[in-house]
């Protein structure tokens, strides 16, 4: 695996590529399992697969999240070599990614006021900057993200297609561990009892899938609430239209759906989402 600490450098051998298809992964580090499983999908569809590793603080709304955001790169660095990935674009420092950065402005309309554009104002603006810019670093056919953070996703797709960028957006489903907890970086900062306590988010959304049908929802979004106030401090529980992602309190047919969580657990924010079939 090749390692560039700066763009200039991953820019002059990507020039060398004589064509070939480039799969782009984009992290923070911290990797785990639904990391590699995008890099295997990524090997899969392309040729050369570039990730990177960026805690991007232009995203972050407490400093607080921002410094604690585990750091693991030699860690990091041997599980993307044990993965076989071709190329780790890993800056030496934030201006390196900021280098030539030009003002571009997307309307993001619904996306931006719903779940995570409400509670975390300028999130997505900072997340929209960083990957449009590595976006211009890699230069990928194809990028690939996990959809455990689905409005993430829907938002990159909304800007890809704005600014008419030739870049396949790829949503790979969420890897989970056995007991159904969803893969994180932040799990890292959890204890063995909180890690318990944070199944309460797989098992809310497993019961609005089991429950979710046509008609009012309301009180299975109200019984999936108390139960996440047991264990943790939980911001949201929302079903919303997957499409467009309005928040909705009644189904009908020929709509698809996906249900939202977040709640804090300790000190840990996280978050999860599932598909609802109707």
């Amino acid at each position: 695996m090749k390692i560039f600490k700066n763009q200039k450098t991953l820019k002059q051998y990507i020039s060398t590529l004589n064509n070939r298809t480039i799969g782009f992964v984009p992290t923070m580090g911290a990797l785990h399992n639904g990391h590699l499983s995008l890099v295997k999908k990524a090997k899969e569809e392309t040729d050369i697969v570039i990730c990177s590793i960026f805690v991007n603080p232009t995203q972050f709304n407490e400093s607080s999240d921002f410094d604690n955001y585990p750091i693991t790169h030699q860690k990091d660095i041997s599980i993307l070599e044990n993965a076989d990935c071709d190329v780790l674009y890993l800056p030496s420092n934030v201006e390196d990614v900021y280098l030539n950065e030009v003002d571009f402005s997307v309307d993001l309309g619904l996306l931006a006021d719903v779940m995570e554009g409400e509670k975390r104002p300028g999130h997505f603006d900072g997340v929209m900057r960083v990957v449009k810019l590595l976006f211009e670093i890699t230069t990928p056919n194809k990028a690939f993200f996990g959809l455990k953070d689905f409005q993430q996703y829907s938002v990159i797709r909304k800007m890809v297609k704005d600014l008419k960028m030739e870049i396949d957006i790829v949503g790979c489903e969420i890897i989970r561990e056995q007991n159904g907890l969803a893969m994180s970086s932040r799990n890292a900062l959890l204890s063995d009892n909180e890690k318990i306590d944070a199944l309460v988010l797989s098992d809310v959304l497993k019961y609005l899938q089991k429950n979710c049908r046509v008609g009012d929802i309301r009180s299975f979004l109200v019984e999936g609430m108390n139960e996440l106030f047991k264990v943790g401090t939980p911001e949201y529980l929302i079903v919303a239209e997957a499409e467009t992602l309005k928040p909705v309190i009644t189904l009908v047919k020929d709509v698809k759906y996906r249900a939202f969580v977040v709640s804090k657990i300790g000190n840990v924010r996280l978050i999860d989402n599932v598909e609802i079939f109707i």
